[in-house]
C-alpha cells in the first residue's frame, strides 16, 4: 500500500469516530432525559473546541511537524472515546464532544497537509479534492456504523466506542511508519486569529460566509435534530435507519462533489443553495405523512446539493485569492461554514423545536434559509463581477 493510501486510512479511521455518535443521540435523550436545545449542544460544544483548535494548531504542526500533531489528535480522539464508554452524565458527555472537536481541528487540516506533501506536484490537486471528499465520507461512515451497532449489537453506548479504539490503534500504528514530510522549524507564538485577506473581504462576507453558513447548518440539523426527530415523531424503532439520516446527508455530498467536479463555484453555490432548500421541506412534511421513507430521501438530496455548495465554496475561495493569501482565505472559510451552521444558529432551532415543536421549528428554518439563499443569489452572487477581479473564471 502507498504512504499515500495509508494516510487516506488514517484519515478515515479518525474521521470515522468524531460522528459516531450521531444515532446514539436519541438513545441518551431518551435515558438522560433533556430537551432538544440540549440535543444541539452536542454540536455546539464540539465546534467551540474545534475552531481555536483549527486556528492554532495547524499552525504548530508546520513548526514542530505534522506527525507529533496528528498522533495527538488522534490520543485526544481517544481519549474522549474512553470517556464516552462510561457511559457518564450530560456533563461529561460534552465535555467528549469539546475533546473530540479539538481533537478535528488539529487533524483534517494537518492531514490534508499531510497528503498532499506526501504526493507527487503533478497530483496534488487531486489528492486535495479526495481529502476534502474523504473527510465527509468518513464522517458520513460514523453514524452508519453507529446506527448499525445501536440497532443489532448490544451496549450501544459502549461498544461503537470501543471497537473505535481499536481503529485509533491501527491509525496510530500506519502513522508511526509513515516518514515526516516537514522539517521543524523556529518556535514563534502560536496566533488565534481568523485571517480574511482584505482584497478578498467582500466575497468572503457577502458569498462565502452566508453560503457556508446555509449549508453547514442544513447538515447540522441533520446530524442533531433528524434523528430525534425520526424517533419521537416519526416513531422510527430501527436505531440502523436513525443513523442513516447522518450518513445520508454526509455521503450524498461527497458523491455529489465527485459527480459535479467540474462544476463552475456560481451555479454550484447557487444551485446548490436552492436545491437543498427545495429539499429539505420533504424532511418537514415527514411528520404529518408519518413517512421516514420521505424524510430519508429528502436529507439524501439536501446532503448531496450541500455537497455543492461546499465544492463552490473551497473552488470560489482558490480562484480568487493569490497563492499567498489561499490558505488563508481557506481557512477562514472553513471556520465560518462551522461557527456559522454549527454554533448559534443551530442552537436558535433547537429552542425553537422546544417552544413550537421539531415540524413547525424546521419550517421557519427552511422559511428563513429560503430569504438567506435569495439574499446570496442576488446580492453577493450577482456582485462577483464588481466585487473579484478574477469574476470572468467564476460562472463556467
Amino acid at each position: 500500500m502507498s504512504r499515500t493510501a495509508r494516510t487516506f486510512l488514517v484519515l478515515v479511521l479518525f474521521a470515522i469516530g468524531t460522528s459516531l455518535i450521531t444515532p446514539l443521540i436519541p438513545i441518551y435523550k431518551r435515558e438522560l432525559g433533556f430537551s432538544d436545545t440540549v440535543v444541539t449542544l452536542f454540536l455546539v460544544c464540539y465546534v467551540i473546541a474545534l475552531v481555536p483548535s483549527m486556528l492554532t494548531l495547524g499552525q504548530l504542526s508546520d513548526r514542530v511537524g505534522r506527525k507529533p500533531v496528528l498522533a495527538a489528535a488522534i490520543a485526544t480522539l481517544a481519549l474522549a472515546q474512553v470517556v464516552l464508554i462510561t457511559q457518564p452524565q450530560l456533563w461529561a458527555i460534552l465535555i467528549a464532544r469539546a475533546l473530540q472537536g479539538a481533537a478535528t481541528g488539529a487533524f483534517f487540516g494537518t492531514c490534508t497537509a499531510f497528503l498532499v506533501e506526501q504526493t507527487r506536484p503533478a497530483r496534488r490537486g487531486q489528492v486535495a479534492t479526495l481529502s476534502s471528499v474523504s473527510v465527509r465520507g468518513g464522517l458520513a461512515l460514523g453514524p452508519g456504523l453507529g446506527g448499525l451497532f445501536a440497532e443489532y449489537l448490544p451496549e450501544p453506548l459502549r461498544l461503537p466506542f470501543a471497537v473505535h479504539l481499536g481503529g485509533l490503534a491501527m491509525a496510530l500504528v500506519i502513522l508511526w511508519a509513515l516518514p515526516e514530510t516537514v522539517t521543524p522549524g523556529p518556535r514563534r507564538p502560536l496566533k488565534l486569529r481568523l485571517e480574511v485577506p482584505a482584497a478578498e473581504r467582500a466575497v468572503f462576507w457577502r458569498v462565502l460566509v452566508p453560503s457556508g453558513m446555509l449549508f453547514s447548518l442544513f447538515d447540522g440539523v441533520c446530524l442533531a435534530i433528524v434523528p430525534v426527530f425520526e424517533v419521537q415523531d416519526l416513531g422510527v424503532t430501527n436505531y440502523a435507519l436513525v443513523g442513516a439520516a447522518g450518513f445520508l446527508v454526509l455521503m450524498s455530498g461527497a458523491i455529489s462533489q465527485l459527480v459535479f467536479r467540474h462544476l463552475a463555484p456560481t451555479p454550484a453555490i447557487g444551485w446548490g443553495l436552492v436545491i437543498a432548500c427545495v429539499c429539505f421541506v420533504g424532511v418537514v412534511v415527514g411528520a404529518p405523512l408519518h413517512s421516514a421513507t420521505i424524510v430519508l430521501s429528502a436529507v439524501t438530496l439536501t446532503g448531496a446539493a450541500c455537497g455543492l455548495v461546499f465544492k463552490g465554496g473551497i473552488d470560489l475561495a482558490t480562484r480568487i485569492a493569490p497563492p499567498a493569501d489561499r490558505g488563508k482565505l481557506i481557512s477562514s472559510y472553513y471556520v465560518a461554514c462551522y461557527l456559522g451552521g454549527f454554533s448559534l444558529p443551530l442552537l436558535i432551532v433547537g429552542i425553537l423545536a422546544d417552544i413550537m415543536g421539531r415540524t413547525l421549528a424546521l419550517g421557519v428554518l427552511v422559511a428563513a434559509a429560503a430569504v438567506a439563499t435569495a439574499w446570496t443569489w442576488f446580492v453577493g452572487l450577482r456582485a462577483l463581477d464588481r466585487l473579484s477581479p478574477h469574476a470572468s473564471r467564476l460562472h463556467a
